[in-house]
């Protein structure tokens, strides 16, 4: 990879994230639990799709990348472009295979690895995006690079952006139930957790990576 492509840092405790946020802006997105995917462009050209692997190899998914409908081979851009996301299948996509893979995580990490890219293509595949690495206010805010990426037509991350000081374990939990609620009626992801990170993304890499 260009970049690393790390795990997180896990915790089941609102007054964690809360020590560590502080009275910083930062968001609360959805965790997705699919197959991580790192997409390069170049001149507006998808050049490069690879898989998060160990983190520093990932696996040349590029041939299958193509044929996903929320991945666009071409972006009003000429900007080098690397946006990180989970490659994913809905739970209503995932019923009619239900019988050949154990849940649409392992359904999507198969999908994505067929040599044969037309019958990668006819299983609805979903590339959701969640980081800017590179290009477009990269170093700016979240908000700004998913308004960006929205723009550009990428399927982004549901998300909240948070501002308050002070804030409290209830209000984080009604966040979360948001969150989860509206992915329940609207998007029907897998998921297994929520996100939390810094609005301002020069702030939050200063503090290091995990």
């Amino acid at each position: 990879h260009d970049h690393q492509m790390l795990s997180l840092e896990k915790t089941k405790s609102l007054e964690t994230v809360k020590a560590l946020m502080g009275d910083k802006s930062f968001a609360a997105m959805l965790k997705l639990d699919g197959l991580t995917c790192s997409l390069r462009y170049e001149n507006g050209v998808l050049v490069k799709a690879e898989t998060r692997g160990n983190g520093l190899i990932g696996e040349d998914i590029l041939h299958n990348a193509k044929v996903i409908g929320s991945i666009p081979n071409y972006i009003a851009t000429k900007q080098t472009l690397v946006i990180d996301g989970e490659i994913i299948c809905s739970y209503n996509d995932f019923e009619e295979f239900s019988d050949e893979y154990k849940n649409p995580r392992n359904f999507a990490a198969g999908s994505i690895r067929l040599l044969d890219s037309s019958e990668c293509a006819k299983r609805n595949l979903r590339f959701v995006a969640w980081d800017v690495i590179e290009g477009y206010d990269a170093r700016g805010t979240l908000e700004h690079s998913f308004s960006m990426l929205k723009s550009l037509g990428f399927l982004v991350v549901p998300y909240r952006i948070i501002d308050l000081i002070d804030i409290d374990d209830e209000y984080l939990e009604d966040v979360v139930t948001v969150l989860l609620d509206e992915n329940q009626e609207s998007h029907k992801y897998p998921i297994d957790g929520v996100v939390f990170k810094f609005n301002d993304v020069e702030y939050g890499r200063s503090l290091g990576q995990t």
